[in-house]
């Protein structure tokens, strides 16, 4: 009876042994204090924001193709993994978007709005209300004609 496997068959048939990923994460190692370093650099903020996310685009591939073995799965795999990135972005999208055209208290590029000027009565009440809290009777009503005399 014949066998699938062969006995002279490597562990990792598809040729990444140990000494692969240990370079692998010596690789990911490297590129972690790289994101370090760009941070110290003098340079706009926007700039140290690209170069971090281009350098976590770069480790995450890494990650995906070779610690998750990736780089030599099916095409069921490719598709799904691929799907599910696309809706990550989509989702990315649609919250930067929200993010970006909220009001002036979560956006701070956004200039304020003009102040508007919200005095009131010298004693602190609307025009027509008196000192007396809602709810309790000091008198005749507002309908009396007599509301907001002091």
């Amino acid at each position: 009876m014949a066998s699938t496997s062969s006995a002279s068959a490597p562990a990792h048939a598809h040729g990444f042994g140990p000494g692969k990923l240990l370079l692998n994460w010596l690789i990911l190692v490297c590129l972690t204090f790289s994101t370090f370093g760009v941070s110290q650099i003098q340079m706009p903020v926007n700039y140290h924001l690209a170069a971090a996310i281009c350098i976590s685009v770069v480790k995450t591939t890494l990650v995906v193709l070779f610690f998750m073995h990736l780089w030599w799965g099916e095409g069921i795999n490719r598709i799904v993994f691929l799907t599910s990135f696309l809706f990550l972005l989509l989702l990315m999208f649609f919250v930067m978007a929200d993010v970006g055209t909220r009001f002036t208290l979560s956006n701070s590029r956004i200039a304020p709005l003009p102040k508007i000027d919200q005095t009131m009565m010298p004693t602190g009440m609307p025009p027509g209300m008196g000192n007396v809290p809602q709810g309790h009777s000091d008198g005749p009503g507002p309908s009396s004609g007599k509301a907001g005399e002091q």
